[in-house]
């Protein structure tokens, strides 16, 4: 309440009922006695920074490409351990979530295919739900099994764990993947493309990082289409962010949205930056993806000029630091996008 900018979220297992009787509440939690309405309809992609959207709970389609100082997220049954495996349970999903539209209807022609696409579904909710805390994260799991689970893998950090979706058979034709990893996404062939339309282009960061003062497709990248829930537009591009400088916000190897050339104020925001000076200690090239903050002086005139650019770190390895940038260096940054969401 200090501040306004904390908030909570849920993964989509609850029924919108409030939507048509105002009176009643949606994520409910009898044994604790809680209860909250979904998402105010009114604030729309806004939800998160909305001023009272603090007396409402949020869910995956108000919440991504946007951040607040805590989140507290509630992690439904859709989400569980059974027999120490992390699993997806898409049947727990309210029928009010378009997300994993079209589910069962694949599910009876392509069981393979629908299962490894809604598994990256689910996970990648709760992923971006539990990145939206610039500050810090808490989570209630309403699984007791699963909650002791992650309670287990926090006070004893160790390998990864294999996901489902990483233990398929990547040869599988209805598998979509890189490296052997399924996808948040799915590659169009080039007969389906539409561009800015219905999908987006996939980039390489060294390649997008040498610079596109204007942004535009060459005609020999792949098209991906978004996750439901994001539209395609103009600028917008995919690219894999590799490394664990940011991995408490970017896990490595995951897959991002990212808006090129960006207009407006980049205070606070996660970046690419270039600059002949920067030398990354984990790619060696000349950019960055960083957290951006920078100083200005206002001249008489009324123009100004910046006279530091700081671009931080924001991971669990405490031998990364600021990278900081003074007087011309600082003038000539050259922030070649921005990030919006994190997709897996």
């Amino acid at each position: 309440k200090e501040n306004n900018k904390a908030r909570m979220v849920a993964g989509y297992c609850w029924d919108w009922v409030s939507k048509s009787d105002p009176t009643k509440l949606d994520v409910v939690i009898p044994e604790f006695g809680f209860g909250m309405r979904w998402n105010l309809t009114a604030d729309g992609s806004l939800w998160l920074i909305a001023e009272k959207s603090v007396n409402e709970i949020g869910c995956i389609h108000t919440c991504q490409g946007l951040e607040v100082d805590y989140i507290g997220v509630v992690v439904g049954p859709d989400l569980i351990v059974e027999n120490g495996v992390l699993v997806t349970r898409p049947k727990a999903r309210s029928k009010n979530d378009r997300s994993i539209h079209g589910y069962r209807k694949l599910l009876s022609s392509n069981a393979e295919l629908a299962t490894q696409k809604v598994d990256t579904i689910i996970r990648n909710t709760y992923r971006t739900l539990m990145t939206r805390g610039m500050k810090g994260c808490y989570v209630y799991f309403t699984d007791k099994a699963t909650a002791e689970y992650f309670k287990d893998r926090l006070l004893h950090a160790g390998a990864p764990e294999v996901m489902a979706s990483d233990r398929s058979d990547p040869q599988s034709p209805s598998a979509d993947t890189i490296d052997n990893t399924v996808l948040p996404f799915r590659r169009l062939p080039a007969k389906e493309v539409k561009p800015y339309v219905n999908s987006v282009p996939l980039f390489d960061l060294k390649f997008a990082a040498g610079g596109f003062s204007d942004f535009q497709a060459t005609g020999e990248e792949e098209w991906v289409e978004l996750p439901d829930g994001m539209a395609p537009a103009q600028g917008l591009f995919v690219a894999q962010v590799i490394g664990e400088s940011m991995n408490k916000r970017i896990p490595s190897g995951s897959w991002c949205l990212f808006r090129a050339n960006p207009a407006g104020t980049r205070q606070g925001k996660i970046v690419v930056a270039q600059h002949r000076t920067i030398c990354d200690a984990e790619n060696g090239a000349s950019y960055t993806v960083k957290m951006y903050g920078s100083e200005k002086v206002t001249s008489a005139d009324g123009t100004w000029r910046h006279v530091r650019v700081t671009l931080s770190p924001s991971s669990t390895d405490p031998s990364f630091h600021d990278i900081v940038l003074l007087q011309e260096d600082a003038a000539n940054v050259n922030v070649v996008a921005e990030l919006l969401a994190v997709l897996q």
